[in-house]
């Protein structure tokens, strides 16, 4: 059966490949095709007429049929079919299309907590990643803090010493120029959650990966190296090992700081190009279910305070408070010189960074932020 298993696995993986669909996005719609048939809602001649027949769920006949029925907008077996049209372009625009869109987002059955993209890694637990993905323009995939995560798993640290959450805490923080004197970024405990500290947090995230990730390509999965267990000391090589590898390529003598800058530029110019696209702070909102429906893990791996303390926290039970996440937003933009109103940038701010014409153009479409 395993085998089996496996070999319907590669196969389905194999036709996603071969027609271009979103493996993610193809998993999540099909779950909540699936949910809405249970309802009864989704079927041959049922209230969102479907031509897949979910009795056969499971199978690669049925796999085969729903990915080609979003590929060429049929009913997957050669014909036309409304379904496969609608469902091409999308499940949000799918579900707004058949009058379900706020409903299913306001219940979390349609997982989509950032700008039209599918649940990855949680906005009420793993905070950098839903706030910085909110604030920007997409789920970011960035998973510089995962390693973090990781060391309170003790597959990590297989034939290493073990770190205390304090220690792993203080590793972290002093990597993170020029915040590295804000002792409390990490701290992901609930009365942490909307902090300036978090803020911070949230920007050091978006700075390095817009410059050192995004724009020079370094991998992912590895980088930032915060924490190495196999190091004497179990510290990482981040803020040396970037721009020694970047300048002995290049010939260049930037700074790990340099590096961190230009990452800043790169977030303002694109927070720009979002303002000029019709963005503004009232449109940076989760879904209700986020604000509204508690988080549920057993996992016991986020990093925070309790007590005074470090320790590992276990975060469920929690959701985000919609009231506190608008004065985190307040926060935010202060930190990075937007206008608290509008999250439009500040000209003194994009000047800073050598964006003169940037803030003329917002001028010139009357977005430029307001400043006293």
């Amino acid at each position: 059966m395993g085998a089996d298993k496996n070999e319907y696995q590669y196969r389905a993986t194999d036709m996603l490949n071969k027609l271009g669909i979103n493996v993610l996005e193809a998993h999540y719609t099909l779950e909540y095709l699936r949910g809405l048939h249970k309802e009864g809602v989704v079927g041959p001649g049922k209230t969102i007429d479907c031509p897949l027949d979910f009795d056969d769920y499971g199978s690669l006949e049925f796999v085969e049929q729903y990915l080609n029925l979003i590929a060429y907008r049929s009913d997957g077996l050669g014909s036309d079919h409304e379904f496969g049209n609608t469902l091409a372009e999308g499940v949000v625009r799918a579900a707004a299309k058949w009058g379900r869109l706020d409903e299913d987002l306001g219940t979390g059955n349609l997982p989509y907590p950032y700008w039209g993209y599918p649940f990855h890694y949680d906005p009420r637990a793993q905070l950098e990643w839903g706030y910085g993905s909110i604030l920007g323009d997409r789920d970011i995939n960035e998973h510089c803090f995962y390693n973090v995560y990781r060391c309170s798993s003790s597959q990590y640290y297989a034939g290493a010493k073990k770190l205390t959450p304090g220690e792993v805490a203080g590793r972290v923080m002093d990597k993170m120029i020029p915040f590295q004197d804000d002792r409390a970024m990490l701290d992901y405990s609930a009365d942490n959650m909307y902090s300036e500290h978090m803020a911070k947090l949230v920007a050091w995230h978006r700075y390095y990966t817009r410059f050192w990730k995004q724009s020079i390509l370094f991998c992912d999965n590895r980088w930032p190296g915060f924490i190495n267990p196999y190091a004497p000391d179990m510290i990482g090589s981040t803020g040396e090992a970037e721009p020694t590898s970047f300048n002995a390529v290049t010939g260049n003598a930037l700074t790990f700081e340099d590096g961190i800058e230009l990452g800043r530029k790169i977030w303002n110019l694109d927070q720009a190009i979002w303002t000029l696209q019709g963005r503004h702070r009232d449109m940076v909102q989760f879904p209700e279910y986020i604000y509204t429906v508690p988080f549920s893990t057993t996992d016991k791996k986020w990093i925070g305070k309790e007590d005074g303390q470090w320790t590992f926290l276990n975060v469920s039970g929690r959701y985000v408070d919609k009231d506190s996440f608008e004065t985190f937003k307040t926060r935010y933009y202060q930190l990075e010189g937007w206008d608290t109103a509008s999250g439009y940038p500040f000209r003194s701010t994009l000047s800073d960074l050598g964006l003169d014409y940037v803030a003329d153009e917002l001028e010139a479409k009357g977005v430029l932020g307001q400043e006293d």
